[in-house]
Formats: structure tokens, sequence, C-alpha cells
């Protein structure tokens, strides 16, 4: 009889339960979790990779709504499990949890702070998100042996505005990718940002968070957006590098956006970042 260690089933155990992952996707090799100031991670290490010090972390941050475990299923958000592009190029990923983001929701449903009101429980209670992100990060590098100046971050809606918080905010990250979500802090600079490369893609037809910003037609969030245009100029005024790519017939959902540029450009979106950050092999 397979005999399961009990870290691995406390995984299979909680997570499964609320139709997360699966058992399958739990017993992948190079997958475990850890609590950070009463939040769960998972973290991929993969079979192969750098000595010590030399080490690139990628850290993936949920959509509002979701929580790291969803994009570990073949659900939700799934597209940003980048486990097998790390397996393949040796580099170790993050998979960090936010917070419960409405009352009338369940706990499994989080969010992040990320600025201009975005979005629920989390921007109205105030959550350091910041710090905590940047908490987890310092822990898992010096835990894993990661180069400083190999941390990358990507996400998706919330996410990805959380993303770009970080790369305004801090110097976590040397690059990273958001997709469907702006930079939605109310400032006109982001002087940690000098050097950062930023890759933003969004779909041409989402009405949740609209291109051109403002609030939009459809989801639960009620949030008054940054557009994508302004986003790249504070950026790009504060030195960093700033591509956006409008993603054509794509709309919100990070499906859709996958399915374009994997038609358009032959690689998912695991792949695109894996190559923009400079982590693949080929």
């Amino acid at each position: 009889m397979l005999q399961i260690p009990k870290t691995l089933l406390f995984i299979i155990l909680t997570i499964s339960v609320a139709g997360i992952i699966n058992p399958a996707t739990a017993l992948a090799a190079g997958l475990s979790h850890q609590s950070y100031n009463g939040r769960t991670l998972y973290i991929y290490v993969p079979s192969h990779m750098p000595p010590r010090g030399e080490r690139a972390l990628v850290v993936v941050l949920h959509g509002g709504m979701g929580n790291a475990g969803r994009i570990l299923s073949n659900k939700s958000e799934s597209g940003l499990n980048m486990n097998g592009v790390a397996e393949e190029d040796g580099f170790i990923v993050a998979y960090l949890n936010g917070t419960k983001v409405a009352r009338f929701f369940s706990a499994a449903r989080k969010g992040w702070n990320a600025g201009g009101g975005c979005c629920g429980l989390p921007a109205k209670n105030h959550v350091n998100d910041v710090a905590y992100i940047q908490g987890a990060v310092d822990k898992l590098a010096s835990e894993y042996g990661i180069d400083k100046k190999r941390i990358f971050g990507i996400g998706h809606s919330n996410g990805a505005m959380m993303t770009q918080r970080i790369l305004c905010e801090t110097r976590i990250y040397a690059a990273g990718m958001a997709i469907s979500g702006p930079l939605n802090l109310r400032t006109d600079t982001c002087p940690n940002a000098r050097g950062a490369r930023i890759v933003s893609l969004h779909g041409a037809e989402d009405r949740n968070v609209p291109v051109a910003g403002g609030r939009g037609t459809e989801g639960l969030s009620r949030a008054v957006y940054n557009s994508e245009a302004l986003s790249k100029r504070i950026f790009e005024n504060a030195g960093a590098s700033y591509t956006l790519q409008i993603v054509p017939g794509a709309d919100h959902r990070l499906d859709h956006i996958e399915a374009v540029i994997e038609k358009t450009e032959h690689q998912t979106i695991p792949q695109k970042a894996a190559r923009f950050f400079g982590l693949d092999k080929t």
C-alpha cells in the first residue's frame, strides 16, 4: 500500500476537500507547503537546479476570489501553474495566498490589497500585502538559496495589480508579468521600479477591468481602475521598461488570453513568462 508522508497527506486532505487540488497533483514531486504569518503558501522545487546562491524564484499571485491552491488544480487560473516549466528550466516557484476577500464568501475566496480601493476586504481593512509578500520572499530566499537578483513575479487580475504594486513600491522583483490588471495605485511615480522590466497582457474585450480604465461592467468589484496607458507612463517615467500587449479577441479570463497566446505565439503563459524572465534554457 502506498505510504503518503504526513506533510503531503495534509495537502491532499485540506485542499481536496475544497475541490482545489486533486491527489495526483498534490503528489507531484517537488511540491510542498508551509505557513508564513498565518497564510499557507506552496513551493515547487525542481529536481535539478543551480547551486545555492544562484537559484531563481518566481512568485505567483492569484486573482480576486481565487487562491493559490486553485492555481495548482486544473480549475480556475490553472494557466498560472508554472510547475512544468520550472521543472524543465530549473527554477523555484512560490504560490502565495491573499486574505479573505468578502465577508459573505468563504475564506477560500481571497484577494489582495492592490491599491486604489481594490479589492474587497483586503483594501477595506488596509491589509499590508506588500510587507507580507516581501517577508515571505525574504524567508524563501534564505531557506532555498535564492539569488535576490533573480526573483520575478506574475499574477492575474487582482494578482496582476498586486504584482505591479510590488514592482512600484519595492525592489523585490527584477521583472514582472501582469495579466488583466494595471498598476492601480493613486500615484504618479514609482522610483523603486528603475531598471525593472514589466510586460502587461490585457484582453482587448475585458469588461471586468477595462484596458482604458474606469469601472468595469462585469465582475463583482466596484473599484475604479487605472488605465493601462497610465500604468505604462508611470513606470516608464520611473525608468522601468513596460511592454503593453493588448490581446485581441480575449476578455478578462486567463484561459481566454492564454488560448490566443498559444494560437498566435505557439507558447503557453508559463513558457512566455519564463522566456521574458530569462529563465528558459532554450
